[in-house]
């Protein structure tokens, strides 16, 4: 059964675009799920800042060998607004991120050896009203063996 994973990848679990770990809390059903990325927004988040989103998730998997389904539970960035009229001089443009929960469903094949592939895709709730969640990513999962 697994029992960790660290990926990299795109999409709302990733913050934007980034890293994102996983742990296993229920003997491989179960996980929790911390990430986070970079969002360049505007010319002056190239040279000075990236805004540094973040995102958390509970994930149940149904099957217990390679290839998995999930339904995913998180709490991420739905929304980005940047605003250059009041940029600081020294730190770029005002970025004001808008959080809010959404629900995914997806797929994710996890390969005995540790190579791991996450694809998935919902909707999201925030201010802004229903905006969709996606995520691809590709990382390494730790696997408790039993011995034979």
């Amino acid at each position: 059964m697994p029992i960790a994973s660290v990926a990299a990848g795109v999409g709302n679990a990733f913050g934007w675009v980034g890293l994102r770990g996983e742990v296993f809390v229920v003997q491989g059903r179960l996980s929790v799920l911390a990430g986070t990325g970079v969002v360049p927004i505007g010319h002056g988040a190239c040279c000075n800042r990236l805004p540094v989103p973040v995102a958390g998730s509970v994930r149940y998997y149904v099957g217990r060998q390679q290839h998995r389904v999930f339904l995913d539970a998180s709490w991420s960035v739905l929304h980005i607004e940047s605003a250059d009229a009041f940029a600081d001089p020294y730190w770029g443009p005002i970025t004001n991120f808008s959080y809010g929960p959404g629900l995914s469903l997806g797929y994710s094949f996890m390969s005995t050896t540790g190579l791991t592939v996450t694809v998935g895709a919902g909707l999201g709730r925030e201010s802004y009203g229903v905006t969709p969640v996606a995520q691809l990513g590709i990382g390494w999962t730790w696997w408790r063996h039993h011995p034979s």
